[in-house]
């Protein structure tokens, strides 16, 4: 369990400034929980496996706001979502286990090693899709 800084907070969580990073080391995915609504939280995970070829550029600025000095300070998440695939992508008794995992990787979270601070860091013009599809099965 890893407690997470946000100073700005992250879009559409403006108010929440600690969370938790709560999931096993070599899991695919984490919860970004918020410490004080546990309620609350964000389904995370490292986009390198699931979106081959990810190379966002990461504008310095940016990561200096919560003290990265060096590209290995930096670790990096992406929000995902799980849905269920559309009824015409399957057929039979399956097909309601078909699910979809999308991939945030227009805006990934960039958390410092270092300081244990993160930003949400909006990559608007580097052509990123919002939803970015990963197949999965139950």
């Amino acid at each position: 369990m890893k407690v997470i800084q946000t100073p700005d907070g992250f879009p559409g969580f403006a108010s929440t400034r600690e969370w938790v990073l709560e999931g096993e080391t070599d899991a695919v995915f984490a919860v970004l929980r918020d410490r004080e609504q546990p309620a609350i939280g964000l389904l995370v995970t490292e986009p390198w496996d699931l979106a081959p070829g990810y190379e966002p550029d990461l504008p310095d600025e940016e990561l200096r706001r919560i003290g990265v000095e060096e590209a290995t300070d930096v670790q990096l998440l992406v929000v995902a979502t799980i849905a269920p695939a559309s009824a015409s992508q399957g057929d039979g008794a399956d097909a309601d286990r078909d699910m979809t995992i999308w991939l945030n990787l227009a805006a990934p979270i960039a958390i410092s090693r270092r300081t244990n601070q993160a930003r949400q860091v909006i990559l608007d013009r580097q052509g990123w899709p919002l939803r970015h599809a990963v197949a999965a099965r139950n």
